[in-house]
């Protein structure tokens, strides 16, 4: 018995697969969101035409001995339409760049999160003996940074729900505003000008969010 042989540690355990994400095609995004800027701005500057024109003809209509506030003109109601179809145009371009803003940044949360599951496996992967106390610390550090990056992720897709429902809030009251604007009061407010200053609400709610996604990186 005295010449058994000792038996040896056990085998490590193989290493996990890192899990692999999908690539995207980021300078084909990246050139994309440029293009968009790029038609914003042209569409921006037609909107100011557009409003410049409408204004003067109201201004020019109520000049007029005797102006009917309850119509605008073919001329007027056709330039209130085609403000309305570049405002709608404008905000599809904006959902466009965020739905990929959105994109970018969760594939680079999901690439994170990926990295950090192997990184717990691997040092879950270690036998019990050979853990050492930074190995612990290191696996709590990681199981809280993969915490943060769900959480993240999480609000990722509730941003885009919540983007998504107020979109919808907003184009029926413009297309609300727009089917009944005709039919304003003459005491009430002039309806070019109240469709004017809902557009004008509209545009300035798409500013806010565009500073906001400021903070979201875009490069490559």
């Amino acid at each position: 018995g005295q010449w058994r042989r000792k038996k040896g540690p056990a085998p490590a355990r193989p290493l996990p697969p890192k899990r692999a994400v999908k690539k995207l095609p980021r300078k084909a995004i990246n050139q994309e969101l440029f293009d968009i800027e790029v038609k914003q701005v042209n569409l921006e500057k037609q909107g100011v035409k557009l409003e410049k024109s409408i204004r003067e003809i109201c201004a020019a209509d109520d000049a007029k001995e005797n102006a009917g506030r309850d119509s605008l003109g073919p001329e007027a109601e056709d330039l209130i339409i085609q403000l309305f179809d570049l405002v709608n145009e404008k905000n599809e371009l904006f959902r466009r760049q965020t739905e990929l803003i959105y994109m970018k940044k969760e594939n680079r949360l999901e690439e994170v999160h990926a990295e950090l599951e192997f990184q717990i496996r691997v040092i879950m992967a270690k036998p019990d003996c050979q853990r050492t106390d930074d190995d612990k610390v290191m696996e709590e550090k990681l199981i809280t940074k993969l915490v943060e990056v769900v959480h993240q992720r999480n609000f990722i897709v509730d941003c885009l729900e919540m983007d998504r429902r107020r979109e919808m809030e907003e184009d029926n009251a413009l297309e609300d505003h727009l089917s009944n604007y005709a039919a304003v009061k003459p005491e009430e407010e002039k309806p070019q000008i109240a469709l004017m200053k809902l557009l004008k609400r509209k545009k300035k709610k798409k500013k806010y969010k565009e500073d906001e996604e400021k903070d979201i990186d875009t490069s490559e």
